[in-house]
């Protein structure tokens, strides 16, 4: 991980001994949430924890609880089998927004659908004036509040704060954005109308944004 996180971001954690060696995939609990153990790792965050997507020894990842809203700072312990690691403290901001990209390095060509659901990219490019469904995370709270770890139902919650979307520096309309419906509590959905005027080719810029805060630079559309 690098940078702040927010509430319901989603994680992933690299290191030694952080859990079993074979990967180990998320879990429901008696709730039907995210499991906050697996494969014997627990993350917590100000000693609470939290939801785990998948473990193994050397990566982990973790969607940062709710209650680390408000807050400026947490600190952040694994554990495996009862040891613990030193705390590492983290700071925590409103949101952190990010969007999924096909190469899980946050940079690149995001995780986006186009308007007929083929997937975008170099070999399929979105159509300037139609619609484009992006993925992604670190939108912080909603309102009414989500559960750790739980799948989003309906009604559909709203984020406290709305997103916005320019591609190739230029607002993109914004039809939906909030919680994605059927996924777990944490990943966002935007369905915007890629704008106009925005520039054809392979690795158009697309950055989503939380009030003053921006998704970190490097994250591409395809574009007709």
């Amino acid at each position: 991980m690098a940078g702040a996180v927010s509430p319901g971001g989603i994680l992933v954690l690299y290191g030694q001994r952080l859990g079993p060696a074979a990967l180990t995939t998320l879990s429901l609990d008696a709730q039907g949430r995210v499991a906050t153990v697996l494969g014997g790792t627990r993350i917590l965050f100000d000693g609470i924890a939290a939801p785990l997507l998948y473990s193994s020894a050397g990566q982990v990842s973790v969607i940062v609880p709710y209650a680390m809203s408000g807050r400026s700072s947490a600190a952040m312990v694994a554990e495996h089998n009862g040891i613990k690691s030193a705390a590492l403290n983290v700071a925590v901001e409103p949101a952190a927004p990010g969007l999924f990209t096909v190469d899980f390095s946050g940079r690149n060509q995001v995780a986006a659908l186009n308007e007929d659901g083929t997937v975008n990219g170099a070999s399929q490019p979105a159509e300037r004036g139609k619609l484009l469904v992006l993925y992604g995370t670190g939108a912080g709270v909603f309102r009414p509040a989500a559960t750790d770890g739980g799948v989003v139902g309906l009604p559909l919650p709203e984020h406290l704060e709305p997103l916005r979307v320019e591609i190739d520096g230029r607002p993109a309309e914004v039809l939906y954005q909030g919680p994605a419906p059927g996924l777990v509590s944490g990943v966002f959905q935007i369905n915007v109308r890629v704008p106009a005027e925005a520039t054809e080719g392979v690795a158009v810029p697309v950055t989503v944004l939380s009030g003053a805060l921006r998704s970190p630079a490097g994250t591409t559309v395809a574009l007709k």
